[in-house]
């Protein structure tokens, strides 16, 4: 084992994420202030480049003890992509050619290199020059905010969850598949990346419920569907709505009058409306409440409730808050 590896359950992370970068960096990231170290969000490696880490919206670099930016040359860059692998790239083909691969903890570790087609079809990278690592952390209670405005009087809404990226979405989806589950609810997540339950080897890393299934890998489309044919939800989670499938899953679910919630990427409300699949739900009565966060300054807190009116699209009823 690694020295400095931290039975601190803030700190559970570093038992988890050290075996793989090795003493070399994990000595020097050691040295950060216990207070950076807490708050970590992501370690990203550079091939030939500065090794950093991100707090929040601020980018620190690590430095070794002669006050030089720590780098690493792409041979180590390449055992430590080996060293994610178990020695066996292949088994992870095809996570990698999605550019990740989710670890124990749940950890969501990223890729950059090139990019080897055979056609038209992505198949795998090699010559790995980037690697980040995302930490992931449940914060319960993160949506206990807004769990109000999800369950009223028995009544489960379809929601969003909007926000810039690293603002904290992920999180609150997490929480809310927590929190309603323990309310004795029947919840299904489609956890298309592995990112709101982090399951790793089958198993979710996240305290998610007692009466949450996972339909984990699934497309938003194919996991809907599955949790509609057999699972008999009373709430649906999944990630961010996107294409025009994801958006098509959303409306069975909406005719089979089970709810959703799921997240979209934006500022306000006109980059919101400014997305066609986006658009479409909200013309067609698929959301009831919209969510805007405050964004990666203030992570994961409410900046703005919209409650949608759907016999009159031209009618939102806004609450801003804080």
């Amino acid at each position: 084992m690694i020295d400095g590896l931290k039975n601190n359950a803030g700190l559970k992370w570093q038992n988890e994420i050290y075996p793989y970068l090795g003493q070399k960096i994990s000595k020097y990231i050691e040295k950060l202030p216990t207070s950076t170290l807490c708050n970590i969000s992501e370690i990203r490696l550079r091939a030939n480049g500065a090794i950093s880490v991100t707090v929040g919206n601020k980018n620190t670099i690590v430095y070794d003890e002669n006050n030089a930016p720590l780098s690493l040359t792409l041979s180590e860059s390449s055992e430590i992509f080996t060293r994610l692998c178990n020695g066996t790239v292949y088994q992870f083909e095809n996570q990698i050619k999605n550019g990740y691969i989710t670890i124990q903890g749940g950890h969501r570790v990223g890729f950059c290199g090139t990019a080897i087609y055979e056609g038209d079809k992505l198949v795998t990278l090699k010559d790995i020059t980037s690697i980040t690592f995302r930490i992931s952390r449940q914060i319960k209670n993160a949506a206990r905010e807004i769990i109000g405005n999800i369950i009223n009087d028995d009544k489960i809404y379809s929601a969003l969850i909007v926000s810039e990226p690293c603002g904290g979405k992920t999180t609150i989806l997490s929480d809310l598949a927590r929190l309603v589950s323990n309310l004795g609810k029947r919840c299904a997540v489609v956890d298309e990346r592995g990112e709101i339950c982090s399951v790793y080897e089958g198993v979710p890393q996240k305290d998610i419920g007692c009466l949450t299934d996972v339909l984990n890998g699934y497309s938003k489309g194919d996991g809907m569907m599955t949790a509609l044919r057999c699972l008999s939800p009373q709430l649906i989670i999944c990630d961010e709505i996107g294409s025009r499938s994801d958006a098509d899953a959303m409306l069975e679910a909406m005719n089979a009058g089970v709810p959703v919630i799921a997240t979209a990427h934006a500022s306000n409300e006109d980059d919101l409306l400014g997305r066609p699949q986006i658009e479409r739900l909200v013309d067609y009565g698929a959301i009831d409440k919209i969510f805007f966060l405050q964004g990666n300054s203030n992570p994961g807190v409410v900046r703005k409730v919209i409650t949608v009116n759907r016999y009159d699209e031209d009618s939102w009823n806004s609450d801003d808050c804080g």
